[in-house]
């Protein structure tokens, strides 16, 4: 029985936790503000060394769970660190959003992944706005 609470009170081993990245995102939309992949980490208690391989799938997981609730793609607001403090992604992060939004079904205007980018950001600061105070769940 000792074995089994020690491993319960261990430290998360490398899974990223999909209510805390909601709440990270949620909370960083609320203040209209961008986040990186290593802060989504963190929301885990994980390095970014540890989390690197599973994040997108991790974010895609985010996109499709907020898609078939009706949310804009959450994900949005999360970005490369160099790109913080302005939101424009671009190359592979950049990509790798659009893949995952069209995966989602989302289709992108004109093929402009950063201008439809750029639209889903401000989807996602609205959407906290309205949600602010409600109980989400991932």
């Amino acid at each position: 029985m000792a074995g089994t609470e020690e491993r319960a009170l261990q430290p998360n081993r490398g899974t990223l936790d999909l209510a805390r990245s909601l709440a990270a995102i949620r909370q960083a939309a609320e203040a209209r503000r961008f986040l990186s992949y290593g802060d989504v980490a963190a929301a885990s208690g994980l390095a970014w060394s540890v989390a690197r391989r599973r994040m997108d799938p991790h974010l895609f997981d985010l996109c499709r769970r907020g898609t078939a609730r009706g949310w804009p793609l959450l994900p949005a607001i999360v970005v490369d660190k160099r790109s913080v403090p302005h939101g424009a992604m671009r190359g592979r992060p950049l990509i790798g959003f659009a893949r995952a939004a069209e995966r989602c079904g989302r289709v992108i205007p004109g093929g402009d992944a950063a201008s439809f980018l750029a639209a889903e950001q401000r989807r996602v600061f609205d959407w906290a706005e309205k949600e602010r105070g409600h109980d989400l769940h991932a």
